[in-house]
């Protein structure tokens, strides 16, 4: 092991270049390889030390040897637990295994190029894929070459300079007040009916509507609370998270009372199916569970839900787009933009505006009748 200080002669900036020995374990033979190079010795003296660690374990990445698949699944390892939500780790490894590593991991970290990357994300948009992945693709390569960098496997982050393709405004895809019936007939006889009226009457997000417990719902005042969610990890199953992603999503809305009977009646149909269970398991008293208690996983109540939006013959949306369609009816028909955000727990209003209103064609269409009404008209020839 060293740590061999470094003078700049272009520079006169003192820099400490660290080295650790390793055995091959193809050769036995012993070889000193650089892990880096650093501003301040307390720095050099650290990664010494993780270096020496990871050697002692058997997982020192060799700088002159590590692909970027390596890199990619040490950051999967490493890097993502502690910055990532849980909820979204399992996005972060499907986009890695399914895009990156297939198209650059036998790439040396140090021999990837600008060129190479920006040819990898020419060919996904050549493949019909959408710029939103392409980008979802670029910041996961670009995170795992910060790591690099900061473990001085390489000096530059090649992805600081490749440029992804522009991001495109997508409208979303939302159903008509029509669709939105014809669906809900279609459901009237689902055993996820409550969750479905729920989810159109409110617009609350999958992970939400999970998670409502019957502790959440109060038929006195006529509100239901959200803020616990239901939440799947990385090769697990389903797990109800507490606390809400903001403070705004914590929130308790107001909902009508043919909701309010719904679910009274689908409490009733709830108390039968436990004690009907020999193993039920829901201490949070979710109201939609499994036939012993547990959390529904949202990948179940997707395929429940393109069924029945196919025996509606309505247009294709994801379950997400409830939502959307939520925003963008109540928007149209007046209600105030900062209620709407506060219903739907958006944080911001910019992100209802920006994201929403501009999808309403009617909306355009009562701007222009409006102006027609309060610009002067230009007075008619006479004769």
């Amino acid at each position: 092991m060293a740590i061999l200080k470094r003078v700049s002669k272009a520079t006169n900036k003192t820099s400490y270049q660290v080295m650790i020995d390793r055995r091959d374990p193809a050769t036995g033979q012993r070889k000193r390889i650089t892990i880096g190079t650093y501003r301040t010795r307390k720095e050099a003296e650290k990664a010494e030390r993780e270096a020496m660690t990871e050697r002692d374990r058997g997982t020192l990445l060799n700088p002159d040897r590590t692909t970027v698949g390596e890199l990619l699944d040490r950051y999967l390892e490493i890097d993502v637990p502690r910055t990532v939500r849980l909820e979204n780790i399992v996005n972060y490894e499907v986009t890695i295994r399914r895009h990156l590593k297939p198209a650059l991991g036998a790439v040396r970290v140090r021999s990837l190029t600008v060129e190479q990357v920006e040819r990898f994300y020419a060919s996904m948009l050549g493949a019909g894929y959408s710029p939103s992945l392409i980008h979802k693709c670029h910041l996961r390569l670009s995170a795992a070459l910060q790591l690099a960098k900061r473990w001085g496997l390489v000096v530059e982050n090649v992805c600081a300079t490749a440029k992804p393709p522009k991001m495109t405004s997508k409208q979303p895809n939302v159903w008509t007040p029509q669709e939105v019936r014809a669906f809900l007939d279609i459901a009237e006889d689902d055993a996820l009916h409550p969750y479905w009226l729920l989810a159109v009457e409110t617009g609350a997000r999958t992970s939400e509507l999970l998670g409502v417990s019957w502790h959440d719902v109060n038929f006195e005042r006529g509100t239901i609370r959200f803020g616990q969610q239901v939440v799947r990890l990385l090769r697990g199953t389903p797990i109800i998270k507490q606390d809400a992603k903001t403070e705004t999503g914590r929130r308790t809305i107001r909902v009508t009372p043919d909701l309010l009977a719904e679910l009274q009646s689908y409490r009733t149909r709830w108390v039968e199916k436990r004690m009907a269970a020999a193993d039920w398991d829901n201490p949070h008293e979710l109201i939609f569970c499994t036939a012993n208690g547990r959390p529904l996983s949202a990948h179940n109540v997707r395929r429940s839900f393109d069924r029945l939006v196919k025996s509606a013959s309505v247009k294709p949306i994801s379950p997400h787009g409830i939502r959307k369609t939520h925003i963008t009816a109540t928007v149209a028909a007046g209600g105030n933009i900062k209620a709407v955000a506060a219903r739907v727990g958006h944080r911001d209003v910019s992100t209802t505006l920006k994201t929403y209103t501009q999808l309403i064609p009617q909306m355009e269409e009562d701007l222009m009748q409006i102006v027609e009404a309060v610009v002067p008209r230009r007075k008619q020839d006479a004769g």
